[in-house]
């Protein structure tokens, strides 16, 4: 159920381009995006009884999606300590990589100027629940 609360929580911060977002807030999100798509689709088509041809409800949803995954993309940066403007570099040739390789990193563990990370610098656990990072180990001897 924490990949709906994800889902559930992104739309909850629609418009919201300030904090973090850590990763598997961003990225659950991005990956459930194209089966809400087909089942609203589905639904849209069976209770409007739509020809393909008319595919209004799925536009507006689609554009509503767009809107919060720049917002969701936004908050990600700032969760690695990048500015959202960053973003744009997804325009550029080639640009889509850097941003794929920075989306993937680790939350940054420091308070940085948009918050808190919170329990997101954690790990996360196959019940996707997170829990802190382990305590590191010193090569101190206890006598």
């Amino acid at each position: 159920m924490k990949v709906l609360n994800y889902y559930v929580e992104s739309w909850r911060r629609f418009g919201d381009f300030r904090g973090r977002s850590s990763r598997p807030a961003y990225w659950w999100p991005f990956l459930l995006h194209p089966f809400v798509f087909l089942v609203l689709g589905g639904i849209f088509a069976a209770i409007l009884d739509l020809d393909t041809d008319q595919i209004g409800p799925e536009i507006v949803y689609f554009i509503a999606y767009v809107w919060l995954s720049i917002a969701l993309g936004v908050r990600r940066l700032h969760d690695i300590g990048r500015k959202g403007t960053w973003l744009l570099l997804g325009l550029v040739p080639f640009g889509n990589l850097v941003l794929l390789y920075w989306l993937v990193q680790p939350s940054s563990v420091e308070t940085n100027e948009w918050g808190d990370p919170g329990t997101q610098g954690g790990i996360m656990t196959a019940s996707g629940d997170t829990e802190p990072e382990p305590p590191q180990q010193t090569n101190d001897i206890i006598r």
